[in-house]
């Protein structure tokens, strides 16, 4: 299992806008705001060179995601990685312009050494499959109704734009660039 800091235009997002929890996103903000970003557990991400979040059916909507998943990666050479769990964080980090300090996920062992450190509280969850192949599905099930994908960064610039998080954030992030 290996840690790394990314950059939020390497990872594609949940299909989740805005954010469900605004007072979560607040509570993150407030501590990457402070510079307090090594208290936040890592975010789990599994690498495009792992495996993509494709469907196993036939069907005319099945191969239209997967002819769509494969073009937005094709498309956008920057984007490696899929992000598992915790779209909150990575929205806070963003807006403060942090990198994405993530934990990597190449293969089973790695999921159930995440899913041993949130025993110890030192991950606070770990909502993915068991297994890479089964993440990888459950991430192709969650993305298969999504209109486009998008990466940390594409998403947290259109929650700015849209005004969906309040406005210190918003004042925050232009700010700061």
């Amino acid at each position: 299992m290996k840690i790394k800091n990314l950059n939020p235009n390497e990872i594609i997002t949940t299909k989740d806008f805005p954010v469900h929890n605004p007072h979560i996103l607040k509570i993150y903000f407030k501590i990457c705001k402070h510079g307090n970003t090594e208290i936040l557990p890592p975010t789990p991400v599994i690498p495009l060179s792992v495996g993509l979040p494709l469907l196993k059916g036939k069907s005319k909507t099945e191969k239209e995601y997967n002819k769509r998943i494969k073009d937005y990666v094709k498309r956008n050479k920057k984007i490696k990685y899929i992000m598992c769990d915790g779209s909150h964080k990575t929205t806070a980090l963003t807006l403060t312009h942090n990198l994405i300090h993530s934990v990597i996920l190449k293969k089973d062992s790695d999921i159930e050494e995440i899913r041993e450190l949130v025993k110890t509280g030192d991950v606070f969850s770990m909502n993915t499959g068991k297994t890479i192949k089964k993440e990888l599905k459950e991430k192709a099930e969650h993305l298969k109704d999504a209109k486009f994908f998008e990466s940390v960064k594409d998403k947290t610039d259109r929650m700015v734009k849209e005004k969906v998080i309040p406005d210190f954030m918003i004042k925050y992030y232009k700010k700061k660039k």
